[in-house]
């Protein structure tokens, strides 16, 4: 015959075990007791340009770190399912949509990269390659705004680098794929609005080449450039 405080002991283990199972897999947890903590979406530099986008853009929507998946979708593909997945492994940081809640321009922040350069380096041509068939313009934004030009400066230099939107079209001609047509009209349109510049279309727009657009000079000052100066002088 077992001892007292053994039979006592086995008891209290039986008891735990089925509270430990009740509460497992039986009861019913509220969630009255959990408490949460915020967690940082934007970093102070990304909300310093949400807030310089959205006063050169007040009467459009933009919206920080998108991925392309939420933004576009395939329109024509050889293989769909690979231009779905190509859509998966891309985001911008920034994206500004139009009256319709769709993209117009996106933007990255300006980054240098000191590992995987040449790899980053295909991945944002693959993205820029991609925003384009859509008719949405892709930028480089410099990591700090006190090195943007002013918000009516950056809208008027932007108006003249907006695609053109892209038109469905039945069939293809011969010889010639949609995705194609689609790039030649692109090219014909750029070569018509800004044919003084040396930007090639098949490269990510950066700030210095949107700059220069519509005959504006690389060495000549932005209006919040200017501002800074008389500051400075002021000082």
């Amino acid at each position: 015959m077992f001892p007292l405080w053994i039979a006592f002991m086995v008891a209290i283990a039986l008891v735990a075990v089925g509270v430990w199972v009740y509460r497992r897999y039986f009861r019913k947890v509220s969630g009255r007791e959990d408490r949460y903590t915020p967690e940082r979406i934007l970093t102070p530099e990304q909300v310093a340009m949400l807030d310089y986008l959205r006063d050169t853009f007040p009467d459009q929507v933009v919206l920080p770190n998108v991925p392309l998946q939420s933004m576009l979708s395939v329109r024509r593909s050889a293989d769909i399912q690979r231009a779905k997945e190509r859509l998966k492994t891309q985001k911008v940081d920034f994206v500004v949509c139009d009256a319709d809640g769709r993209a117009v321009f996106a933007f990255d922040v300006e980054q240098y990269h000191l590992s995987d350069a040449k790899a980053k380096a295909h991945q944002v041509k693959i993205k820029n390659r991609i925003l384009k068939t859509a008719g949405v313009r892709f930028l480089f934004l410099k990591n700090s705004i006190h090195r943007m030009p002013s918000p009516n400066d950056f809208r008027r230099q932007l108006d003249l680098a907006a695609l053109p939107r892209p038109k469905a079209q039945e069939g293809e001609s011969s010889g010639e794929s949609v995705r194609q047509q689609l790039e030649s009209k692109f090219s014909e349109f750029d070569t018509l609005v800004y044919p003084s510049t040396g930007f090639k279309e098949s490269e990510v727009m950066g700030l210095s080449g949107l700059m220069e657009l519509g005959g504006a000079r690389p060495d000549r000052k932005t209006e919040h450039e200017r501002q800074i100066e008389a500051v400075r002088r002021r000082a």
